[in-house]
This record gives C-alpha cells, sequence and structure tokens, in this order.
C-alpha cells in the first residue's frame, strides 16, 4: 500500500513521450567547437596586418623656400638617394615672397629635423661645367638634403636654400678664406688644385665687412687637408692663356670648369712646409698669377704618415660558358703577403674553382721584388675565409710583406684608402685611391663606395688601409657591380 501510494504507476503517456533535460550550455560556447578558435585567430592575425600596414607617423616640419620650382605634394624627400620623408602641402606665405612647404618625415628620418639641416628643391641644372638633376626633368621635383649635427637640438621651422650647396657631403675636411683685392672671375663650386689634381673647391665669395678686400671661402677635402701649412701660396688659375715667344705661339689651356668658373692653385714652400697644419678660419693671400719661386721652392708633403704595404699582381685562367661552350678567360686581380705563424699567404678577393671541383684555378703571383710564382692544385679546405669574399690562400713564398698582426676589424665606417703597386723605373711606387669617410654606406659586413668618376676596375682584391693607423681592415671588391669594401671577420683575426 505504501509503494502505491508513493510511487504511483506510470500512465501510458509518460511512457511514450520522456522529459528532456535543459543544460546551460553558455559557459562552454567556445569549448564546445574548434571553429571557435580557427575564428578568433582569424580575426586577431586580420587585426595584427592591419595595423602593421598602417604607415608609422613621422614628425612634421615647415621649410620655407623662395622658389617653388613646380613642387607640389606628395613629392619626396632624399637623403643619398633614399626618400626619407613626403611633401604634404605646399602654401605661398602671407606677404607671397615665398612658399611654405609641409613635410612629414619618416621615422627613419628623425634624425634630419636637426637644427643645421639645409634642404633645397633638386631641378635640373645645365651649363657649360654642370649638368645635374636631369630625373627632374621629366619626373617629379623632390627635396634634397644636408644633415646637421646629430648633437644639434630638434627643429622644425626651416629655411630652405635657392640652390644646392657647394659643400654639399664634403664635411670634415680644412674651410680655410682666400683674401684678394679683386674677385678674378671666381665663382662658387670652382676648383682647388694642387699640382692640377682637384683638392677641394670654392664655397663663397663675399665682400670682407669694410669692403675693401674680397673674402672667398675654399674648403680643402678632408684627404688632402695635410698640404696645407702656414707656407702655402695661393693663386688664381685663369685657365686660359697665351704665350707669344720668338718659336710662335702657345696655348694654354685648362679644364673647362677652370675656365668657365675661374680656379685656384695652391702649393707649400719648402720654408715652414714642417709646421703643425692651419685651422679651420685660417686667413691667405690670394695672388692673381702664379709666383716661378713659388713652384721652385716648393715641396711634396705627404698625405700619410706610415709605410704602405707592397701588393702582388695575380693572374690566372678561369673557365667560362658561352653559347654552351667552355672557353678560356684571364683574370687578373691584386694581392697581399701576409705571414701568419710562419705559413705564407695571399690575401686576396675569392678566387675561381675548377668546375665541379673543390680545388682552385691555377694562377701566379708576382711583385717588383722577386719573380712570378706559380700555384696549383690548391684544395678549397687548405683556405682561409676571413670575410664575405676575402680569402687567405696558402702558398710558398720566401717572404711575406705584411704580418697579420697589422690586420683589424673596423667597427664603423672610417678615413682609408685602396693601395696597389706599380713598378716605375724598376721600383714598387703605391698607387692610391682615398676613400672619404662620407663616400662610404655601411651594410652588414662590408662598406659600399659611392665615388664618381673613377673606374675601380683595375683595384679588385687590392687591400684596404685605414688612415688613423695605416692597419689593412679589408680588401676591395668589384665583381658585383658597385664597389664595396669586404671587412675582415672578427673570427678571422
Amino acid at each position: 500500500m505504501t509503494d502505491s501510494v508513493n510511487n504511483p504507476p506510470t500512465t501510458e503517456s509518460e511512457q511514450k513521450f520522456p522529459m528532456a533535460k535543459v543544460v546551460d550550455a553558455t559557459p562552454g560556447l567556445l569549448t564546445a567547437s574548434r571553429m571557435w578558435w580557427v575564428t578568433l585567430t582569424c580575426a586577431v592575425l586580420a587585426v595584427v596586418l592591419a595595423v602593421r600596414s598602417m604607415p608609422a607617423g613621422g614628425r612634421d616640419i615647415e621649410i620655407h623656400f623662395p622658389e617653388g620650382h613646380g613642387l607640389k605634394a606628395g613629392d619626396a624627400v632624399r637623403y643619398r638617394g633614399i626618400e626619407v620623408g613626403s611633401v604634404t602641402e605646399v602654401t605661398l606665405n602671407q606677404d607671397v615672397s615665398g612658399i611654405n612647404v609641409k613635410v612629414t618625415l619618416k621615422p627613419g628620418g628623425g634624425a634630419l629635423d636637426r637644427k643645421g639641416t639645409r634642404f633645397w628643391i633638386v631641378r635640373p641644372r645645365l651649363s657649360l661645367t654642370e649638368i645635374s638633376g636631369l630625373e627632374t626633368a621629366v619626373g617629379a621635383k623632390y627635396i634634397g638634403v644636408s644633415p646637421g649635427e646629430p648633437t644639434d637640438e630638434h627643429w622644425n621651422d626651416f629655411e630652405g636654400l635657392a640652390a644646392v650647396p657647394p659643400d654639399e657631403l664634403d664635411h670634415g675636411g680644412l674651410q680655410v678664406i682666400l683674401r684678394s683685392d679683386d674677385k678674378h672671375g671666381t665663382s662658387p663650386g670652382a676648383p682647388v688644385t694642387w699640382r692640377g689634381v682637384k683638392t677641394g673647391k670654392v664655397l663663397s665669395v663675399n665682400l670682407s665687412p669694410d669692403a675693401r678686400h674680397v673674402h672667398i671661402t675654399i674648403r680643402i677635402d678632408r684627404a688632402y687637408r695635410r698640404l696645407v701649412r702656414p707656407s702655402s701660396k695661393f693663386w688664381v688659375t685663369s685657365g686660359f692663356g697665351v704665350d707669344i715667344g720668338l718659336t710662335g705661339v702657345k696655348l694654354n689651356a685648362q679644364s673647362l670648369s677652370t675656365i668657365v668658373e675661374g680656379g685656384i692653385s695652391f702649393v707649400t714652400l719648402a720654408e715652414g712646409a714642417g709646421d703643425s697644419n692651419v685651422r679651420d678660419g685660417h686667413v691667405f693671400t690670394l695672388a692673381s698669377e702664379m709666383d716661378d719661386d713659388w713652384v721652385k721652392s716648393g715641396t711634396n708633403i705627404p698625405l700619410i704618415e706610415f709605410q704602405l704595404p707592397e701588393t702582388v699582381l695575380i693572374r690566372g685562367e678561369k673557365q667560362s660558358t658561352m653559347l654552351g661552350f667552355n672557353r678560356p678567360r684571364e683574370f687578373t686581380q691584386t694581392g697581399l703577403l701576409v705571414r701568419e705563424s710562419g705559413q705564407t699567404f695571399v690575401l686576396t678577393g675569392d678566387l675561381p674553382l675548377i668546375e665541379d671541383t673543390e680545388t682552385l684555378t691555377a694562377f701566379e703571383f708576382s711583385s717588383a721584388r722577386a719573380n712570378a710564382v706559380n700555384v696549383a692544385e690548391t684544395k678549397v679546405d687548405s683556405c682561409r675565409q676571413i670575410g664575405s669574399g676575402i680569402v687567405l690562400v696558402p702558398v710558398d713564398s720566401p717572404s711575406a710583406v705584411v704580418d697579420t698582426g697589422k690586420l683589424r676589424t673596423p667597427t664603423q665606417p672610417e678615413d682609408c684608402l685602396v693601395v696597389r703597386s706599380a713598378v716605375v723605373d724598376n721600383k714598387s711606387t703605391p698607387i692610391i685611391q682615398t676613400i672619404d669617410l662620407e663616400q662610404i654606406v655601411s651594410q652588414q659586413s662590408t662598406w659600399v663606395i659611392h665615388i664618381a668618376d673613377v673606374d675601380f676596375s683595375e683595384w679588385h682584391g687590392s687591400p684596404v688601409v685605414a688612415m688613423e693607423d695605416g692597419k689593412v681592415i679589408g680588401v676591395l671588391l668589384t665583381d658585383s657591380g658597385s664597389p664595396l669594401v669586404a671587412l675582415f671577420s672578427e673570427s678571422g683575426n
């Protein structure tokens, strides 16, 4: 009886329709299906990509130019050929005497907003002595930059220049003033020469404060500033002269730039050549013509204070393929004999291999001191790689020119020179090409060299010597297009 009362019998309808259990599934929504995690991951990734694709904001500056020369919004601001900013707005100033240009610098160009930075509009320039900016004749104009000192304060308002400054990319040279009684046809940009070789340029021509003299400011390039001493004499080079004598008429003509813009030459007298170098701002007297006594009493001043290493000439043949046929091709490059732990090596750029082998192509090296030495069947594993593109090849030679202790790895770009030896009057004579700090662009373990009008094709494999201490810091490579300095690796020294 008790069971029947407490648990009534199940009816037929209850047996036919079971009751469902209601469960709260809200807390487990993301865990219920893996597709929710895939969707969430895709959403986060899309947000990250969208943020990265947005242009990063840079510093805004304003530049005032006297003329616009067709500059417009969207044009670039470039330094060393790289875009470092863009023009956002070009408007007339309030008194319509010039234009105001608003520029946004890229984050990587933030260091250009220093107080001493100079800006100018690059446009086509065509004259008897100069052709520049031709890319802007058919393309867009752009703003050129010459950065100020990194220690200068940040600035956002600049006065633009009417033209490119004559001392652009020539920092670190010697700047002196020449006092004259006349301009003598000299203009900014005119060359300053030593024995006919360009060693600097004229920066500006102005009257002295009392208007009694003409002050011509010149800059001597960094590599040649040692030539200027207190006893130096400067004179005007007209570039064109006629000498009439008993034997006829002799025409003397200098370079076209000297004829058109004028020029200045100088020499240092033997008396006083040992004095210390002059400093920026030193004032010299500019003569209207050369004095023969100056040339007679002039002296040679070495550009460097250390002994340059003697190099060797490497010759050999390598196989090249043309139209499916193999043909031998001669190659030449420069090397340096070095000694380490009693073993002699040839330090040079990479040498070609015999096809499909690990053996170097046979070659010979020669110098002014000794006969040619043949090298053959040298295995690659017996050589040492001490930098990107630099190799030490073991050779059998009775002497070496440089000990590896005179090799070092530079930590940053510095003034240097490339050297190779030539035989003059049966003697070894060094031939050099200076490389200024401003002509170097550092890229990881190499320095890319930017020097116009210099053919480096004969310098492949030549040692690069630091101007500071005379140590070899790398090797010049020219087989990849632009000349570059391959630096010694830390592990190679």
